[in-house]
């Protein structure tokens, strides 16, 4: 019998999967959603994160799967015409940060690019919406104006390491806070461990300190220190903060947050003022807000005023209008809203930051805006009962989650004159968006903005706009 031809052999190997621990040599031709690079060995589809578009690789299998693998950067052979030298001594192995390793400019491409092939993969849209040029941050560096440091077990005060839940990197310094931020956060690592107090023990569950977070009022100066601790004993916290206070200027906040969960998150089951006010305060659009530790803001304040403000702008209200705005949060877009609408209801889940919009409502003298503590599903129904007729707006900005079917379709039943949807996930804004479309909606406007440099993250405002065709529709998913 006949071996097999070397053209048959050849066919085979190129056929062939990688295997896991393997070597492979790869050219990136693209970016997937979260960030990684994409290329191609044997036809097979592989994931390599800290690569760019236009690299020629090493990379190592670490995981298989049915259609595709994952692997880690082992060498750059040829590098992208698009990389640059990350300018974090800590990049690679910290989690804060993906992108460093790309220009900021080719970074921005790769966020138009991910958008479109959401919208239109994910959701089914067309192409061809009629897209507007990405609106680039100010400061690609230290745009953020809050941090969330953990504490490990030995005393180690910085960031999760890339891919572990169970391993904090120590940081000396970090380029996405501000460096008076970076020096709290300092301050505090010094003053816990010259106290020698215990940090928390993931796996054993046990210790004192969990977390840090630092949050800053870019717009006031104004800047708080939350120490996240299990219910141990704390002794002297009082003094410490002061020391805090003492040392740092603008630090109007020091609060404690006590949780026993073994959730790594900051979660407060209690919360203990150290130090001044249990909040600190920050302008957007003009408006103070109160902002306490676990409150919702957006994270780039400079780039949150051109967000406001194109939301504002593709609304076009006239002052007749009535708008509800759904995950209103402490009020942000509500409040702005109100200024040139007639009628504005606020909807959000979360009781505190309800009550904090409707303080700063009082505050400022607003008289056309109320909100309601619910979720979206049931809080909708009241909210259109009230409103009477169709809203002329509705605005949705919800978490990374994204909205999901049933309010969607809720909203597609009432409607509104036009929808406005800020995300921060365009894999959830696509099937959202698919959502509304049978109802007689076509996008009218898609606005990305970037908030979060040096990573793959994208804000997005889209407006859609009911057809005069929508009144003769039936419901599209009435069974």
């Amino acid at each position: 019998m006949q071996g097999r031809s070397s053209e048959e052999d050849t066919s085979k190997k190129q056929s062939e999967k990688p295997k896991r621990g393997e070597e492979i040599l790869l050219s990136i031709d693209g970016l997937a959603q979260g960030g990684r690079g994409v290329g191609r060995a044997n036809g097979v589809v592989v994931f390599v994160p800290l690569t760019a578009p236009g690299d020629r690789v090493r990379a190592r299998i670490t995981r298989t799967h049915r259609r595709h693998c994952e692997g880690e950067l082992v060498e750059v052979m040829t590098p992208s015409p698009e990389r640059e030298k990350p300018p974090c001594t800590h990049f690679g192995k910290c989690g804060g940060c993906s992108w460093q390793h790309m220009s900021y400019s080719a970074q921005l491409r790769a966020k138009e690019d991910l958008l479109r092939e959401s919208l239109e993969r994910l959701g089914g849209l067309p192409k061809g919406l009629p897209y507007h040029p990405i609106v680039p941050s100010e400061d690609a560096h230290g745009y953020r104006n809050k941090m969330e440091f953990s504490f490990d077990q030995n005393g180690v005060l910085g960031l999760h390491r890339r891919g572990r839940f169970d391993e904090v990197l120590e940081l000396e310094g970090c380029l996405l806070p501000s460096q008076r931020a970076m020096d709290l956060a300092l301050t505090v690592k010094r003053l816990v461990r010259e106290r020698a107090l215990p940090s928390w023990d993931r796996r054993r569950r046990t210790g004192l300190l969990r977390h840090l977070v630092i949050r800053e009022g870019r717009g006031t100066g104004e800047m708080m220190a939350g120490l996240v601790t299990t219910s141990d004993p704390f002794p002297n916290a009082e003094r410490l903060a002061g020391e805090l206070a003492e040392r740092h200027e603008g630090l109007e906040s020091v609060v404690r947050a006590v949780t026993d969960s073994p959730a790594d998150a900051v979660a407060a089951e209690r919360l203990e003022v150290l130090h001044g006010r249990d909040h600190i305060m920050e302008k957007l659009g003009g408006i103070l807000f109160r902002v306490e530790l676990e409150t919702f803001f957006q994270t780039n304040t400079a780039q949150a005023e051109k967000l406001v403000d194109l939301v504002i702008e593709t609304a076009e209200l006239t002052g007749d209008e009535t708008a509800i705005d759904i995950f209103c949060g402490v009020g942000t877009f509500s409040l702005l809203l109100a200024r040139r609408a007639a009628r504005v209801f606020g909807l959000e889940v979360v009781p505190n930051a309800v009550d904090s919009a409707r303080r700063t409502a009082e505050r400022e003298g607003f008289r056309n805006v109320s909100f309601m503590a619910a979720d979206a599903r049931r809080g909708l129904p009241v909210l259109l009962e009230k409103a009477g007729a169709p809203p002329d707006l509705i605005l949705l900005d919800p978490p990374r989650s994204g909205t999901g079917g049933k309010v969607m379709r809720r909203i597609g039943r009432a409607a509104p004159g036009r929808v406005i949807y800020v995300s921060c996930n365009p894999t959830t804004l696509a099937p959202d968006l698919a959502w509304l479309i049978p109802f007689g909606y076509e996008v009218t406007s898609v606005q990305p903005l970037d908030m979060f440099p040096q990573t793959h993250h994208l804000e997005t405002i889209v407006r859609l706009d009911r057809k005069p065709e929508a009144d003769n529709l039936e419901d599209p998913f009435r069974t």
